[in-house]
């Protein structure tokens, strides 16, 4: 039980265990029957997830964790203190077409690039949300319980240019800033062309978590719906 707790105490503080940095507490989960059980207990009890990769554990929060996983009072306070609810989905929104941009791909591998600059991001939802009919919009709404209209229309009175508190840039940076605090993306604030890359622990959870068949398959149906009736 000590062990157990000890692993369960460090993924709570960190989110993950290494096995190379915490090599003892990677082989005793990995390794030893008696802990996993117990720390499988924990996981049905707490609401949460070990995700287990050859050479790392992450700590999931499941969607009904309301201690771990963010609120939507807590995504909506990092646009801005005046922002309303539907710029709260359109940046949940942003934050899952990131990561189909980065992962949507159909072969072994779904990664499909390295990187993605900010403009490119934007450019894209661009023609997403100009590719969503509306009999698209109804389907999505019956679903998946999404005023799609209402998110689409919120990017639409968005500005094109510029990078102040109304702009398109503006909420793809909030996306990528929620991504990077989460140590999910490396985002370099700077001069030049402004991008984002996928760390390892997102690397590691599309591919052993998120991207698993029964996942996969309704995240792709969401972004891949337009794309069908355009086609």
């Amino acid at each position: 039980m000590e062990e157990a707790l000890k692993i369960y105490k460090i993924l709570l503080e960190k989110g993950e265990i290494s096995r190379q940095k915490d090599r003892e507490l990677f082989q005793a989960y990995t390794e030893n029957t008696e802990i996993r059980e117990i720390l499988e207990k924990f996981q049905m009890e707490l609401d949460f997830k070990i995700v287990e990769t050859p050479r790392t554990l992450y700590l999931v929060a499941n969607i009904e964790n309301k201690i771990l996983s963010f609120s939507l009072r807590e995504i909506r306070e990092s646009i801005d203190s005046k922002a309303n609810i539907r710029e709260t989905f359109l940046l949940c929104y942003i934050i899952m077409f990131i990561l189909y941009l980065f992962y949507g791909g159909k072969n072994a591998d779904p990664k499909q690039v390295d990187f993605l600059q900010l403009k490119d991001i934007v450019r894209e939802l661009d023609e997403r949300f100009e590719k969503v009919e509306e009999d698209v919009q109804t389907l999505l709404e019956e679903d998946y319980s999404i005023n799609f209209k209402n998110i689409a229309d919120e990017w639409k009175a968005k500005l094109m240019t510029g990078n102040g508190r109304d702009t398109r840039k503006y909420m793809v940076k909030k996306a990528c800033n929620i991504l990077e605090k989460e140590k999910l993306v490396f985002y370099p604030k700077g001069e030049g062309e402004e991008e984002i890359r996928p760390e390892e622990k997102l690397d590691n959870l599309m591919r052993y978590y998120y991207l698993l068949e029964d996942r996969i398959k309704e995240i792709n149906q969401i972004f891949m719906i337009g794309d069908e009736i355009n086609a």
